[in-house]
C-alpha cells in the first residue's frame, strides 16, 4: 500500500499559485521539492504507528475531493458577484460619454459607480482603465473579462473613430443577459447537484444501516486484511464519482 500512501503525500507537496499566475490565467501549481519527502515519511510513519494504513490512505483521498469542490464553487460563486459588478462600469461611461462628458472625466465617473464590494482585481483593472484614458490610449491586459471587451471596444473607438457609446451599451446588455443565463442555468442544475451529494453520501448511510443491524460495518472496514482493502477501494470510487459528478456539472454550467 506504500505506493498508494504517496499520492496524498504528493498532495501535500503542492502549493498555492501566486497572486500573479492566478491573475495570468492559466494557472500550474508550484511544487516543492523538499516537501515530497517529508510528506512520503510522514503518511509511511503515521501508518506503521497507527497500524492503519488503510485509514491513513482513505483519510486524506476522501478529503481532497471535499476540499476542491467547496473551493470550486467558492469560485463560481465569485464569478456572478465580479461580473455583476462589472456590469455598474460601460453603463454610467456610455451615459457620461453621451452627455458630452470627455473620455477621462467619463471614466473617471463610470469608476465611482463601482460598488463597494467590488473585487480587487475589478477595481485595478477600472484604475488601469482610467488611466489609459486619460493618456488618450487603450488599456492592455485587463484580468476581468467583462473590462476586457469594454477595453477592445475603447480601442477601437480609438483607431476607427467609431462613436463608442452604442457600443458600450450593447456591452452592458450583453453583460446583462450572461448574468441572467448564468442564473438560470445555477437554478436548472440545483437537481443535479443534490442528486450528486445524495449519491456521495449513500456510502455512509449504508455503514449507518449496517451498524443499526448489528452488522459492525466499521470494525470490518477500519481491520487490516480485506476490510483496509475494501475500506481503501470504496473511497477511491466515491472519490473518483465526486470529481467526475464535479466536472460534468461544471462544464454544463460554463
Amino acid at each position: 500500500m506504500m505506493p498508494a500512501a504517496m499520492l496524498p503525500a504528493g498532495a501535500l507537496a503542492v502549493s498555492a499559485p501566486s497572486p500573479a499566475s492566478r491573475l495570468g490565467g492559466a494557472v500550474s501549481p508550484r511544487v516543492r521539492p523538499a516537501a515530497i519527502p517529508a510528506g512520503v515519511a510522514t503518511v509511511a510513519l503515521a501508518a506503521f504507528a497507527l497500524d492503519r494504513a488503510a485509514v491513513v490512505i482513505a483519510g486524506p483521498a476522501a478529503a481532497a475531493p471535499a476540499v476542491h469542490t467547496v473551493a470550486r464553487r467558492r469560485r463560481a460563486g465569485a464569478a456572478p458577484a465580479g461580473a455583476a459588478a462589472a456590469a455598474e462600469f460601460p453603463g454610467p461611461l456610455a451615459a457620461a460619454l453621451g452627455a458630452g462628458a470627455p473620455p477621462a472625466d467619463a471614466a473617471s465617473r463610470a469608476a465611482a459607480h463601482l460598488p463597494a464590494d467590488a473585487p480587487p482585481e475589478l477595481r485595478r483593472d477600472v484604475v488601469q482603465f482610467t488611466a489609459a484614458a486619460q493618456r488618450g490610449v487603450a488599456p492592455q491586459q485587463l484580468a476581468t473579462p467583462e473590462l476586457s471587451r469594454v477595453a477592445a471596444l475603447w480601442a477601437l473607438s480609438i483607431s476607427r473613430g467609431v462613436p463608442v457609446t452604442r457600443l458600450l451599451s450593447l456591452a452592458r446588455d450583453e453583460i446583462d443577459h450572461t448574468l441572467r443565463h448564468r442564473a438560470a442555468t445555477h437554478a436548472a442544475l440545483a437537481g443535479p447537484r443534490t442528486t450528486a451529494a445524495v449519491l456521495a453520501l449513500l456510502p455512509l448511510a449504508g455503514i449507518a444501516l449496517g451498524a443499526a443491524m448489528g452488522a459492525h460495518p466499521l470494525q470490518l472496514l477500519l481491520s487490516p486484511g480485506i476490510g483496509g482493502a475494501l475500506l481503501v477501494g470504496g473511497t477511491a470510487l466515491v472519490c473518483a464519482g465526486v470529481v467526475a459528478s464535479s466536472q460534468i456539472i461544471g462544464r454544463a454550467a460554463a
